[in-house]
């Protein structure tokens, strides 16, 4: 009986099937040519991940027809094939993206090829020094990229794949430039242009006034960066910037709104106090007033979402439980 009902799905559904797989490979391939040619791209990526996303695409090339088979419907659709039903609209109608559906596939779009080849390169990096340090051990240096490294890598399986399967499907993509420019402002290329302007003192193996203000401080930073961690794998598959894939409530988002900027920002605090100066205390404050617009931004976007605006009665404080 289930075998009848495959049969006669698949027969209905083989012209999706075709578009779903044709539209991916073709927007797939466009980012690949980006990702291979743009100078940017081939200055910031290392070898490994530029054969990474080689990788990715021959893979998908060869194994999605099996997933298309196995689960499309004749109404499937997916964002690539969304964006290109919209440019093929556009040349026959000059309507830009007049769905949000069409918006959010096209900005979704954008995420990915800006984050997902960063966050990439920054595992292989982190899990090249981590691999490093097992030969070469110091406790702190190897928490702390440890760290990192897991969370880029959740970071990188949340940008590359969206399955209802895994409840982390783009609902919303953030909508103004407001909220994109304090976004991307805090990753390369853009904040090595803010950092021409800012001072920045903060160093993540900062030593402080003796030994034991080096111990206790690093115990407190480990801390902080476990928090930081802790909320990267509370999202989960749900980890992406600028996105709305559904609301997570786990701690420590059951605690603040915000732990991972709090914790992170709080760090760096810690970290500029060997050299703090105006200089870099103004500094330090530009990047905190940018994290804080984050915030705000972030929630303006998912507040049009009705279970963030549960979430938000439920969890009162952005950053500081009981305070604020």
């Amino acid at each position: 009986m289930n075998f009848t009902r495959n049969i006669t799905r698949i027969k209905s559904a083989w012209p999706r099937m075709l578009q779903l797989y044709i539209s991916s490979l073709i927007i797939y391939y466009i980012g690949l040519l980006i990702i291979r040619n743009v100078s940017h791209y081939q200055n910031m990526l290392s070898v490994a991940t530029q054969n990474t996303f080689v990788w990715f695409f021959m893979i998908y090339l060869i194994i999605s027809p099996l997933y298309y088979i196995s689960f499309t419907i004749k109404d499937s659709v997916n964002k690539p094939f969304i964006l290109i039903r919209a440019i093929l609209r556009i040349f026959t109608t000059r309507k830009f993206f007049k769905q949000k559906s069409e918006r959010t596939a096209f900005l979704f779009m954008v995420v990915k090829i800006f984050f997902l080849p960063m966050m990439i390169n920054f595992f292989f990096s982190n899990a090249g020094h981590l691999l490093y340090l097992k030969d070469n051990f110091s406790w702190y240096p190897f928490i702390f990229t440890f760290m990192f490294t897991l969370d880029t890598l959740i970071f990188s399986f949340g940008y590359s794949f969206e399955f209802k399967s895994l409840k982390n499907v783009v609902k919303s993509v953030e909508p103004t430039l407001f909220g994109w420019a304090v976004a991307v402002a805090c990753y390369p290329p853009f904040n090595w242009w803010v950092g021409n302007y800012v001072p920045w003192g903060a160093n993540d193996y900062a030593t402080f006034w003796s030994p034991t203000w080096t111990l206790a401080l690093r115990i407190i930073i480990v801390v902080l960066l476990s928090i930081y961690v802790v909320a990267s794998l509370s999202l989960g598959a749900k980890a992406s910037n600028l996105t709305n894939r559904g609301i997570v409530t786990k701690f420590p988002y059951s605690v603040v709104r915000h732990p991972a900027y709090i914790s992170k920002n709080l760090i760096w605090w810690l970290t500029l106090l060997p050299v703090m100066s105006w200089a870099f205390f103004w500094g330090m404050t530009v990047w905190s007033v940018i994290y804080f617009f984050r915030a705000v931004t972030e929630e303006r976007h998912l507040r049009k979402d009705p279970d963030y605006r549960e979430y938000c009665k439920r969890v009162r404080y952005r950053f500081i439980p009981g305070i604020y």
